[in-house]
């Protein structure tokens, strides 16, 4: 039995008939948009999960699998702190009240652990999930690996501590012979 019949068995006119033709339509719209979503956080290079109030996985994506190394098997129904290093632990406490409380993190930089035990730093963006009802029943976490970004910034770091040492040693020769190119001043060294 279709829905129609159905309709129709319970003496409803092509008005009736009519509606569930358009009610059909949006479940199939509907229905459309939410595997397009799913695809897309399905397919996405960051790690998307989801987790309760009590900080209980709930949802994994593949790129949570490909940057923590957990399958989605291994990691649903598991807490998040399995993810957070010892010295880190209090920061899913401080999450987990904001996100009762409503409230986002964004670009929230730390450090996570993979399965195989290597640290990685991470830019996480966390919101509240809510039900139907407006109550916030979980939240969602993006977690973007900035390891390489974060080892790029250490090294410029080190390079320009290095220069700032050097540069004494080269002002010094300067004054003995001028600078090697006459476009370089000391105000942009």
């Amino acid at each position: 039995m279709n829905f129609r019949t159905d309709i129709k068995r319970r003496g409803r006119d092509c008005l009736g008939e009519e509606r569930s033709s358009r009610f059909v339509a949006e479940c199939q719209r509907s229905d459309l948009v939410a595997r397009r979503l799913a695809a897309i956080v399905d397919n996405s290079d960051d790690a998307i999960i989801g987790k309760d109030l009590n900080g209980i996985i709930s949802s994994w994506n593949k790129g949570a699998e490909r940057i923590f190394g957990y399958s989605a098997e291994e990691m649903l129904g598991r807490s998040i702190t399995r993810l957070i290093p010892p010295d880190h632990q209090a920061e899913e406490e401080e999450i987990l009240s904001r996100i009762k409380r409503g409230e986002r993190y964004v670009n929230f930089d730390t450090i996570r652990v993979t399965k195989d035990g290597r640290q990685l730093h991470v830019s996480l963006t966390i919101s509240p999930i809510k039900d139907a009802n407006g109550y916030v029943v979980g939240a969602s976490k993006i977690a973007r690996d900035i390891t390489e970004r974060k080892l790029a910034e250490k090294a410029l770091d080190e390079a320009r501590k290095k220069l700032k040492r050097l540069m004494p040693s080269a002002r010094t020769c300067w004054k003995a012979s001028g600078p090697p190119d006459p476009r370089l001043r000391e105000s942009t060294v």
